[in-house]
């Protein structure tokens, strides 16, 4: 299957990160015409080591996970255009799907049907070089995902400080040494000074955030009244960003983080329109987007005249 060939497709998918690769691929052996809609920004890019998601032993490279997913597809001819998606709109009983590529001009491909995997982007801290850090795990953003290797480490939770506390409190399964960064700390209740004090977690007012060295995997953290304190990992509860603002056209229900909602089988409010992944469940977990990705794929399908050979 060609762009050239194929004007008007079964399918487009946006986004190429585990759930739209993995809906791509579904599709693909459904025999349905697909193409995938990357800009690459997946935030499976960012996670140095993925240890939780099963047949990997020895865990795997977040863009090694993507790479060998796009591989996967190409062996179906499943086409992965590079551009971010800008507009989608409805146009007699099909979607209109507009993307703009580097140096080149906005380009439009229409599908009967859409499935949104655009995923979500996190809050990063304000200071330099975020993103490298994340790479190298001194920012982590999933205590579920690797949770489990901060045994024996120092590790702290940075946001509001009543958001960072009820991590804080998640994260002692994993750890003892676990703190609460907060520039608003004088906002907890005593009920919650009580808990964290119970619990071991120590409650730092701070301004600053920044790398101690670029020789030492530790971050150092400046407080209030001059004193530092270094930290194996630190995990920003900053909340996220939706990517799906490309559907400010669309009536498409949302609950009260933005989130995308959808029925069992994924569908959206709209029409034809399904989603899977990050922009719909907060649980941020590739097993779950993979999954909620062949839902979405088999109801895609059954949705579609039939396609008999």
């Amino acid at each position: 299957m060609t762009l050239m060939k194929d004007p008007i497709v079964d399918c487009i998918v946006v986004g190429g990160g585990p759930a739209g690769l993995t809906a791509a691929l579904y599709l693909a052996r459904f025999r349905r015409s697909t193409i995938v809609i990357d800009d690459g920004q997946s935030r499976a890019s960012l996670i140095p080591v993925v240890r939780n998601l099963a047949g990997f032993e020895s865990g795997i490279n977040g863009n090694e996970l993507v790479a060998k997913m796009r591989r996967q597809i190409k062996c179906y001819d499943v086409p992965v255009v590079e551009g971010r998606v800008t507009t989608i709109r409805e146009t007699d009983g099909s979607f209109l799907v507009r993307y703009s590529s580097k140096g080149s001009a906005s380009r439009s491909l229409v599908a009967h049907r859409a499935l949104l995997a655009c995923g979500i982007c996190d809050k990063l801290p304000p200071i330099d070089e975020a993103v490298r850090l994340t790479q190298r795990g001194l920012l982590r953003f999933c205590a579920i995902c690797d949770g489990f290797e901060a045994q024996g480490k120092r590790i702290a939770m940075l946001g509001p400080a009543s958001r960072a506390l009820s991590h804080a409190l998640f994260f002692r399964t994993f750890c003892q040494q676990v703190a609460v960064i907060a520039a608003d700390i004088d906002v907890l209740t005593q009920q919650e000074r009580v808990l964290a004090a119970e619990n071991s977690i120590d409650l730092i007012p701070t301004g600053a955030l920044e790398l101690l060295n670029s020789t030492e995997a530790r971050l150092s953290v400046a407080c209030l009244n001059g004193r530092r304190h270094v930290f194996d990992a630190v995990y920003p509860v900053l909340g996220c960003f939706p990517q799906a603002d490309l559907l400010s056209g669309f009536d498409l229900q949302r609950d009260s983080d933005g989130m995308i909602v959808t029925d069992k089988h994924q569908r959206t409010s709209v029409n034809g329109l399904y989603a899977a992944g990050d922009a719909v469940n907060s649980l941020n977990q590739i097993c779950v987007a993979v999954g909620e990705a062949a839902i979405a794929a088999m109801a895609i399908h059954r949705s579609l005249p039939a396609n008999p050979l």
